[in-house]
């Protein structure tokens, strides 16, 4: 009897404690993402589900598996991939094409003169006048003669923040009409190694060494790869901008030292546990780096269950100042000032707020800010206290830092790693702070001073990602 009473409260228990988890994990965001901060634009987004077992012919000493994940099933890796980059959506997108082309959809083809080409979403699915009124379904490619070192395409392309910019490129281009958004989405599959080397070209300089660049190659063709197998049934696995993935620059030159780095590099990834890391870096770390299981608990392997914060802890990371005093980067990535009008802190977070209703948060006017938590390990900023007036009562409400920044601007505040943080005269807030970026993962001003003081690729990345394997997964 006494063991039936005690397995009747021990099952009550586990699903009570099943039952908050599933709250909670529906409730809120826990910790900012890094890019993405959020799903991406135009990306529908399945979360895996929770599944309650159930178990009533089990002995009763057993106590059955309440929660379970399923295990993604991943694509093994034969080769190369072609990937899927999105450049825009919205109601409709526009390319300019150089050159004649041929748009195929519905086993049907269409010849395409040069110039701008517009694409629009309508009830029955894609349009463009160049097809005349034919319905061209939810998906079509533009087939186009490739020419050696002349660009495929041109678009116009709006960032998540900043002004639009006309950008070339060299793969192929796709239309897709997003059925959950209902949004056009203008697509450019691109080899894996093209992308990176315009990933490279763009998110550091070139004329850094080469074992710095190695690193960064490295770093990125394992984010990109994890990316990649996350969402290889979707028509697209990388954002262009990076304020969502990585800094890509489309079509362009690539210097000597790209090229080397490519053929050096070519295929090594990161993996862990037979999984590709999603390898999260930043600019620079300010001296210690940000643990991913602060910014991402959740960051999972590619099969959505492996976890992959344990090989981006917070590490000790003295090339992160030493790097930036060499770069004369001192008063930018080390040790930066931002003096933000609360007016600007006020629409910020009332944008978030909007744009995050599953949080159920709301701020009025903004009266001052001040630190309510660090990590212990890192020493970052984990939430601040916003005060502000909302209708006639002034509330306080803890908020998360790395969310703070992102509605302010992370040009502005630059890392959650903050020295002091006070209001001044004016309606201002006064932020002073060392690093740029997250924090997680690789520094690249840290990759820089490394390799200048003789650290090899492999080394350099080591430190920023302990336990992970080096593997060439092609040739």
């Amino acid at each position: 009897m006494f063991l039936r009473r005690s397995l009747i409260a021990v099952l009550a228990m586990v699903i009570v404690l099943a039952g908050c988890q599933i709250v909670n994990q529906r409730a809120g965001r826990g910790s900012q993402v890094n890019p993405p901060a959020d799903p991406a634009p135009g990306r529908s987004v399945t979360t895996p589900s929770e599944v309650i077992a159930q178990t009533p012919e089990q002995p009763p000493t057993q106590i059955p598996s309440v929660l379970v994940k399923p295990k993604r099933r991943v694509s093994p890796i034969a080769g190369e991939p072609q990937i899927g980059v999105l450049l825009a959506a919205g109601p409709q997108v526009v390319l300019t094409l150089p050159r004649p082309a041929i748009l195929e959809f519905k086993n049907t083809r269409v010849q395409l003169p040069a110039g701008d080409v517009r694409f629009d979403a309508t009830s029955k699915g894609l349009r463009t006048a160049a097809a005349g009124k034919t319905d061209l379904g939810n998906h079509t490619v533009i087939r186009i003669k490739p020419v050696a070192g002349q660009p495929a395409f041109t678009a116009m392309l709006t960032p998540p923040n900043g002004k639009p910019v006309r950008m070339t490129f060299a793969g192929a281009p796709e239309i897709h009409l997003d059925p959950a958004s209902r949004k056009v989405q203008l697509i450019e599959r691109v080899g894996m190694e093209d992308y990176l080397a315009s990933v490279l070209a763009t998110e550091v300089n070139p004329s850094w060494p080469l074992e710095a660049l190695k690193a960064q190659a490295i770093t990125a063709r394992s984010y990109a790869l994890d990316h990649y197998l996350q969402a290889d049934d979707q028509p697209w696995q990388l954002h262009w901008h990076y304020t969502v993935d990585m800094a890509y620059g489309g079509m362009k030159a690539a210097p000597r030292a790209v090229v080397t780095t490519m053929a050096q590099t070519r295929g090594w990834t990161l993996m862990y546990q037979g999984l590709p890391v999603p390898a999260l870096f930043h600019a620079c770390s300010g001296g210690k780096t940000e643990s991913a299981k602060h910014f991402r608990p959740d960051l999972t392997g590619a099969d959505g269950v492996t976890d992959m914060t344990t090989v981006m802890p917070s590490v000790e990371d003295p090339a992160g100042i030493t790097g930036a005093e060499a770069l004369g980067f001192t008063t930018t990535h080390l040790n930066w000032r931002a003096e933000v009008p609360l007016t600007r802190i006020t629409a910020g977070l009332k944008d978030w707020a909007a744009n995050h209703p599953l949080d159920r948060l709301a701020f009025g006017t903004v009266i001052a800010v001040r630190i309510a938590s660090r990590f212990s390990d890192s020493g970052r900023v984990s939430t601040i206290t916003v005060r502000h007036l909302l209708g006639n009562k002034e509330l306080d409400t803890e908020f998360s830092a790395a969310d703070f920044r992102l509605a302010v601007g992370p040009g502005l505040v630059r890392s959650t790693n903050w020295t002091r943080c006070a209001g001044v005269a004016g309606g201002m807030m006064m932020i002073e702070g060392r690093g740029y970026g997250h924090g997680v993962g690789m520094s690249q001003v840290s990759a820089y001073q490394l390799a200048r003081t003789g650290s090899a690729a492999a080394d350099i990345v080591k430190r920023f990602y302990p336990g992970a394997e080096f593997v060439q997964l092609w040739r």
